[in-house]
Formats: structure tokens, sequence, C-alpha cells
């Protein structure tokens, strides 16, 4: 239903709609683009407040009641698709603009742009983050495709990004209805929507949801490599470069490779849905590293909504990180517990290093150190008065027996000192915190005016015993210092050409032993693979330090590829970083695209089994089907010697009818189906037409005709052609020639033949 009234005298202009109040709700903030199908705003939703996406159809589009009516049906479809990495649709309609009326769609607003920006600032992606676009996209397409919805348009401009990080896809329903059109003349079709073309689109064919998985592998080779496979610069060449070609899956792509041939194949019936798609990707997600997060126009990081945020196994949005537990602080014991780990540490953090001290790993060493640092003698409790007659009665060792009581002060042992420290819980980065008052002095003196003061002798053996210990904890760290072999952090030589590596570690008297081997990791020969002890670990002088020395890429073997379809031995050569080449030929008994034979260019010895460096080149012999067959000339000649040599060649041949031929004998070829010189497949039916002889009839008797014109009469009721030569019709027949002859009655002649006669008037 149309809303909204036109503005008088204006015309369409898509610059001049901003500011404007469409449709009675949006109001237009920005014009976006203008293409040739729709123009793009970015709008604001005077009913709930909200920033939309709004895209207005050119109204010479949308003038046709077919399409009003198919825009209507399709739109409320896809309102339908619910779905994470859809689009989702807000609103539809038909909308006055200027002095006519369009189609309009409303959707949410994406302002974390679109894979082709990211291309077109220069940006490339790793396999790891093409692979988790790859199944994100797959998982929309899957689901669309399940409800009978196939996009037909996908292409890097319609993988877009909202603030949240999160992908969807646009145009869903909108971009296959305004494309139709274009695609009942292939060669119409913009240059930029070929590029993504699946081949039987170019072709005209039945298209499903399997052109959409097409679509995205070329989107992903592109977002990896920076280049799109068929690329031309005209739309023909473009459509027609990928019939029945292989797409070819470049070595950058890794682990990829494989899952991208698969679902890239030119012969619709062999490739991938979007769910196989989404399961091969899932099964070589293992052998990449975590992606990184992708560079958007918007990162969104930190102003993600909480409630959109993914979890840290997903690769492809902001992430909810697991809450800490409650932070780790050190208080006095006095102090009450928090009911709130937390709520001590923030208010540690307000008030600075005056309330709480944060302890990293370094810092727990010192706080341990100033534990054990605690004067001996000193308390950490300040204590209570008591009465003299208590303490009389107490014993001499009340205070667990590690140190006498003096006459001035109480004495609590070190242990129960440092158990006046506890731990709360750990901070967020899993430092410590510890509250200031426990790094406060730990010794209060008390000289309580009730305790009497008691006099001891001088502890000589406690002394002398101290003293013994002192010396022999000397003696040992004297020890250890004059023997102990001098020891070297293991340096990261990973990568490092084993010369610079012995001369990096020469000073360090190791007794270094080199061994060789064959590595993927670090492929170049001569550089370090690995060492023992790794990299990091102290090692003292003249202890064995082992170096691995690359010898190059680990050997391949070669695999049979023989009987293989030429698809299948590609990919396998293709995913042991083996170069193929291909060469096709005709072959009267293995079927087309299957391997004859294979062979390693340069050394014809090696079979399968045989093991080579990667980027050895293998040549794939593959079979094209039976030689097509050249149809000899059969005109003229008889049935049975044509039938002989079409049979030798492997044509079958049919007669088909028999005609009157004046130039080609009884029973001889008169045409045939496939023209001399013709390539037909083996096996092909060639149809003949035999010759009946020349069309000959009998000539009648017209001695009784009464005239020309009654003779004539019988004469083309019996084959022949009358000509009056001389005289009048109404004359009697005087003479009769056929080819200067006078006929004889009941003699054959040629169908058609010309009668001349000469006609008397009485």
């Amino acid at each position: 239903m149309e809303t909204g009234e036109p503005s008088p005298s204006r015309t369409f202009d898509p610059g001049d709609l901003v500011g404007d109040l469409f449709a009675d709700r949006f109001r237009i903030l920005r014009l976006v683009s203008s293409g040739a199908n729709t123009a793009i705003f970015d709008a604001s939703d005077e009913e709930n407040g909200r920033t939309v996406t709004l895209k207005l159809v050119r109204p010479k589009l949308a003038a046709s009641p077919s399409f009003r009516n198919r825009f209507d049906e399709t739109m409320r479809a896809v309102a339908s698709l619910s779905h994470p990495n859809i689009a989702a649709v807000y609103d539809w309609g038909l909308a006055r603009v200027a002095d006519t009326s369009t189609a309009y769609v409303v959707n949410e607003h994406l302002a974390g742009g679109s894979l082709r920006d990211m291309f077109d600032r220069g940006r490339r992606l790793s396999p790891s983050q093409a692979l988790a676009i790859g199944l994100d996209v797959c998982r929309a397409l899957d689901h669309a495709h399940r409800r009978r919805f196939v996009h037909a348009e996908l292409n890097p401009s319609k993988i877009v990004f909202g603030d949240d990080r999160r992908l969807r896809i646009i145009d869903f329903g909108l971009a296959r209805l305004l494309s139709a059109p274009n695609w009942e003349r292939p060669d119409s079709v913009p240059t930029h929507v070929a590029w993504y073309a699946a081949p039987e689109q170019g072709l005209g064919g039945q298209v499903d949801g399997r052109a959409d998985v097409y679509a995205l592998c070329l989107t992903l080779q592109e977002a990896v490599t920076g280049a799109v496979p068929f690329k031309s610069d005209s739309t023909v060449a473009s459509l027609s470069a990928r019939v029945g070609k292989l797409m070819p899956v470049s070595a950058d792509l890794g682990p990829l490779a494989s899952v991208l041939e698969r679902a890239g194949r030119p012969e619709h019936d062999e490739r991938s849905t979007a769910a196989e798609f989404g399961k091969g990707l899932l099964q070589v997600a293992s052998k990449l590293p975590r992606p990184e997060p992708l560079p958007l126009l918007s990162t969104g990081l930190f102003d993600t909504p909480a409630e959109q945020l993914r979890g840290p196994d997903d690769p492809t949005g902001g992430v909810i990180r697991p809450g800490g537990g409650a932070p780790l602080v050190l208080v006095p014991l006095d102090e009450p517990d928090s009911d709130d780990g937390s709520a001590g540490l923030d208010a540690d953090l307000e008030a600075g290093l005056d309330a709480g001290v944060p302890l990293g790993a370094e810092s727990l060493d010192a706080a341990a150190d100033l534990t054990r640092e605690l004067p001996v003698g000193l308390s950490t409790d300040v204590a209570e008065p008591e009465s003299a007659a208590a303490l009389d009665q107490s014993s001499p060792d009340r205070s667990s027996g590690v140190g006498p009581v003096t006459d001035d002060l109480v004495i609590t042992p070190l242990d129960a000192a440092a158990d006046r420290l506890r731990p709360v819980g750990p901070t967020g980065s899993g430092d410590l915190v510890m509250d200031a008052a426990a790094t406060a002095p730990m010794a209060v003196l008390a000289e309580p005016e009730s305790i009497p003061r008691r006099r001891r002798g001088f502890p000589w053996k406690l002394l002398l015993g101290v003293l013994v210990i002192a010396a022999l904890a000397a003696l040992g760290v004297l020890a250890m210092q004059l023997f102990q072999r001098p020891t070297y952090p293991v340096p990261d030589l990973v990568g490092v050409p084993e010369a610079e590596a012995r001369n990096l570690v020469a000073a360090n008297d190791w007794l270094i032993d080199v061994q060789t081997e064959r590595s993927d990791e670090v492929a170049i020969i001569g550089q370090v693979v690995r060492t023992a002890p790794a990299a990091g670990v102290e090692l003292a002088e003249g202890e064995p330090f082992l170096m691995v020395v690359s010898e190059g890429p680990l050997l391949r073997a070669l695999p049979e590829s023989t009987g293989l379809l030429e698809s299948e031995a590609s990919t396998t050569l293709i995913a042991l970083r083996l170069q193929v080449e291909t060469v096709e030929q005709f072959d009267e008994v293995v079927p087309p695209r299957t391997v004859i034979s294979w062979s390693v260019p340069g050394d014809a010895t090696l079979v399968a089994g045989a093991e080579v460096e990667p980027e050895t080149p293998v040549q794939l012999v593959v079979s094209l089907g039976p030689a097509p067959r050249v149809v000899p000339n059969l005109i003229g000649r008889p049935l049975a010697e044509v039938r002989a040599e079409l049979e030798a060649i492997q044509l079958t041949l049919v007669e088909v009818e028999q005609v009157f031929s004046d130039d080609i004998a009884l029973g001889s070829v008169v045409a045939q189906s496939v023209p001399e010189g013709g390539q037909v497949e083996r096996g092909t039916t060639v149809a003949v037409a035999l010759s009946r002889g020349p069309d000959l009839v009998a000539y009648p008797d017209i001695s009784a005709a009464p005239n020309f014109e009654a003779a004539a009469i019988v004469l083309r009721e019996a084959g022949f052609e009358p000509v009056l030569v001389f005289g009048d019709s109404l004359g009697i027949v005087q003479q009769v020639r056929i080819d200067g002859n006078e006929p004889v009655v009941g003699n054959s002649y040629r169908r058609g033949a010309v009668v001349e006669i000469t006609a008397l008037s009485p």
C-alpha cells in the first residue's frame, strides 16, 4: 500500500531526499550509495529511534505490477529468515518518491563495513580468518537454502559486519529479484556480478544453493590471495572462462585448499552444498592457528553490548571473557572479611597505594622476604593487660616455647606473626593484593605495668649454637661460589643458520652436538629446527647441548593417481604441496576426466611411494574420452557399403526415408544427417535417406479429348505439365511432343515432364 504524499514538481534524485520523512516514518539522514538498481540511505526510524538502512528501488524497475507482486511476496518470505548471520528485514512496501512511487526495504543498520570495503583498503585475510568467515556464511546459506532461498548474487559486498563484529549476508531475495532480467541475456550482466557467478548461471541453467557455494568459494580465495579466479575485463569472458574448468586453488590457502576445490567444481552435481562446505571447513580448522581479529571499519570491541558478545571459542566477534574469581588480598587478621572479594579490591584501587598494594610474582617474593625479616622477639599482637597474679601462675614458656618472656616485652613466635596474613582471593590478573595494614610494622612493644620483671641468665648455649650454624652456612655459600660452574640461558635459535647459532653459543663452553632432520616448520636447509634444552633453560658450562638442523622440508610420498578422477588426484597432490601439470588426450577405454597415467617430469623412474621434495611437479595424463569420429561422404553410395564403413568407426546407421531421385541410383544414399567432415562422439547415430530412383509416371491416352483444355486436365492428373505451344485452347489437339518426341501411351516418363501441344480450331 502506498504511503506518503508526493512533493509537487519533483523528480527522483536520491541526493534531494536527505532530510525528508519517508513513508511517514523514516527520516533520511545520509545518502550512502546510488546504483543502477537501488539507492541506499542511512535513516532514523521515528517510531523507535533506531538507525536503519533504507533501500529504494529505482522507480522504473518497480513500475511493473508483476514486479510489485513478486516484490511483496519475496520480502514477506525473506522477513521470515531469522538467523544471526542474515541481515534482518524490518519493513518493506511501496511509497511515494517525488512524483512517482517505488518499492523500499528497511534493514538493520550495519556499521562495520563489508568484506569488499576490507579488500578495497588493501587488507587480506589469513586462512584462519577466511575459514571463520566461511563458517558463518555457510551457516547462513544452509539456513536459507533449506527454506528454498537462493541469494544468486553473493559477493564480498554482500557480506557485511555490524558494530558487534558479527557477519551478516544482505539483500537476500532483493538481489535475485532485481538481477533476474539481466540473466535472461547474460551478456547484459554487470561485470562485477559475473566475477562471482557459477558456471550454470552463465549457461542459463537452473540455479540452486550450490551457485551460492561457488560464489563463496571465489570470495574466500580473493580474501586470502587478493585475486578472483576466472576474472576478466568483460562479462562474457568471465562467464565463459569457468565453464567446464576446475577452479585453480592457490597453495597459500594451506589446509583450506582441498575444501575449496570441492566447493568450486564446475559440475553442479559434484559441488558441495552449504552444509557440506561448512563441515569441511570445521574438519580443517584444527590444522590452522587461531585467527586474529578481523580489520573491520569499526572494531566495536569495547562498545559491544554484553548480550551480543560471543564466547572465546568463536573467532568472529567480540569476546566474553570468563569472570575472574575474587581477588587475592592479604589483610590483617583483625580486619573483617568482605562479603564480596572484589569490593575490597575496588576500594583499594580508589584509595591508591595508601590502602592496598598490587603484587605480581616478583612482589610475592618480596612479601615473603618481608615476613621472614620480622625481628625476632617482636610481637604482632598488642598485649592485653594481665593481672600480676595471673602472670605469676603462668608458665615461663606460655608463648609456645620459641622465645622467653622478658621483663618488659610480650613475645609472640614468628609463625604466629606469619599467620596474621591470609589470602582473600586472586585478582583478575592473577596477581595478589596485600592490604597496607599487612605491610605495616608487625611488632608492637608492650610494657604493661602489671607485669613483673623477671631476670634470667644469659643463654650462652643458644648463642653458641647460632654461631656454629651461621659459620656452617657461610662455609657452604663460599664452597658453592668456588666450585659451582657458571650457567647461561639457552637463546632462541629456531630459524637461525647453523653457523650463526654456533657463534652465539660458542662462549658458553657447552658440548655442542648437531643432528639433522627434515622439517616443514623450518624448511630452509641449514637453519636450526629446535634445541635441547629449549630456549630459556639455564645450562652450565660443559653440559651437552643439541642443535637439530633442517635438511629441508619433509619429503612427500608420491600417491598412486592412475584411475582416479582428475579432481580427486589434483586435490591429493595439492594437499601434499606438489605441483599439478595436466595433459589431456583421447582414450578409447578410460572414462573422461579420469587419470590415464602420471609421471614426474625429468625422472620417469619414480613410482607410487617414492619420496620427493615439496613443489615437485607431477604430470597427470587425463582422458578426454574416445576421440571424435569424422563422418565420411555417404551420398550416392550403396546402403550396404555405407553401413559397413560407419560400423568400422563405431557409428550407427539408421535409414529414415526413401525419396525419388533423378540423379542417384535406386537404393543408394540421397542425403545424410551429419555432413561430410563433421565430428561426432563415438556411438553417434547417423541418419540417411535412400533413393527410390526417378519418379516415373505412365503417359495417358488423350485422343478422346475434344480440345486442349480437356487434354490438359487429363495430363495434369497423370503427373505431366501440358503447355500450348501453338493454336487455340479450345482447338482440337493436332500434335503432342515430350522432349521433341511423340509420347507413346502407356510408356513411363519423369513426373512433371513438359508436354508440348499444338491445337487448332476446326
